[in-house]
């Protein structure tokens, strides 16, 4: 893979933006990923119009979110789970691209904080630009097993913007990097917009849908659901100086999904092993040996392992892991019991969720990854 030089070449290409960063260097330095470095990746970059005309895409992004995420958390490659990396842009302003909404993390939590964050506006739909922006800014792997790719929605032609589509799939085709393409609405719209085009050069899937289909699915299941989703967060205990910050962004994202009918598919992700919090839980941090409770400063330390001795520390420790692992094998359970029951319900609107597993589903399995059901 050649992706150095491509990059180098796209960086020439730049098209100068004056508007202030939506991320800080601080912000971005935390959300860098940070375990199971020697395990396969999966790395997607989600880019969503935002114009005026796409409440609803950006609705259904919110509320499908988890699923994608539950959805990736499946996947697998010789028997290990895929490490997964969701970096955000939205691009229905020019101003806005002058940084991602959020870069290439594993922090899930942040990733959901950062799509409620986005209020819309703009009218220009720079796809090629987006896609540049994407290339140049993002800290792809240089793994040429690593799954990497791009996903774009929206409705509008895809050649507006300052820099072709042609040159920016192109290069992101040559770095390895597939560009799928969701186009909101009709088909035929789809196809003259260039959107099926940009997909077949990227090597990606071209997939339309309904982005003002209902999504929300009240199931028999979500009551217990939530329930466990509440015992599972009275496993984490936050630690250093992320853990606190890190444990209320925790609770915000469960209300933020409560409001959009998605806290079940947030549970069901959270139970996973995609959803891993090392930087900030100590539970995470000391399975993934990154936290040792023997030498850990106690000021680091969340207030109920402080005053512990270090057999105390680990034995609470375990404690909580076990409680954690017993959880979510129940969720688990429950989230395949609810999938059931909601393919028997036989929507029949395609929404952004299905886009993104149709995309996922198609260049994990060219790649030799396995998702289970």
């Amino acid at each position: 893979m050649r992706l150095l030089p491509f990059l180098a070449a796209l960086t020439a290409l730049a098209v100068p933006v004056t508007s202030c960063p939506l991320l800080s260097a601080a912000d971005a330095a935390q959300s860098i990923a940070r375990h199971h470095e020697d395990g396969p990746v999966i790395q997607v970059a989600l880019l969503l119009d935002d114009s005026g005309s796409m409440e609803g895409l950006i609705s259904q992004a919110r509320s499908q979110l988890w699923e994608l995420i539950g959805l990736l958390g499946r996947t697998t490659r010789d028997g290990r789970r895929a490490r997964v990396e969701v970096a955000l842009y939205h691009y229905g302003d020019l101003s806005a691209l002058v940084a991602p909404v959020v870069p290439l993390t594993s922090d899930l939590d942040l990733v959901s904080e950062r799509l409620f964050s986005i209020n819309g506006g703009g009218g220009t739909e720079a796809c090629g630009q987006v896609i540049h922006q994407a290339l140049t800014q993002l800290s792809w792997r240089r793994d040429p097993n690593a799954l990497r790719l791009i996903v774009i929605a929206g409705n509008e032609e895809f050649t507006q913007g300052p820099v072709s589509w042609q040159s920016a799939v192109g290069a992101a085709r040559e770095a390895g990097i597939t560009v799928h393409t969701i186009h909101c609405g009709a088909r035929s719209d789809g196809i003259n917009g260039q959107w099926e085009a940009a997909a077949k050069a990227g090597g990606g899937t071209f997939t339309c849908i309904n982005q003002d289909a209902r999504t929300a699915i009240h199931a028999p299941q979500d009551d217990e659901l939530g329930t466990l989703n509440l015992r599972l967060n009275a496993t984490y205990m936050g630690y250093g100086t992320e853990g606190a910050a890190a444990l209320e962004r925790q609770t915000t994202q469960d209300q933020n999904a409560a409001s959009n009918g998605s806290l079940a598919s947030r549970a069901a992700a959270k139970a996973s092993g995609t959803y891993n919090n090392e930087s900030w839980d100590v539970i995470d941090a000391v399975s993934d040996k990154k936290l040792d409770l023997t030498n850990a400063k106690a000021a680091d330390l969340p207030v109920e392992l402080r005053d512990k001795s270090p057999a105390e520390r680990e034995a609470l420790v375990n404690e909580k892991a076990r409680e954690r692992t017993d959880v979510q094998q129940r969720i688990a359970t429950l989230n395949n019991e609810r999938s059931a029951w909601v393919a028997q319900q036989n929507p029949t609107a395609t929404t952004l969720g299905d886009g993104l597993k149709v995309a996922v589903q198609a260049q994990a399995t060219a790649a030799g990854f396995t998702i289970a059901p």
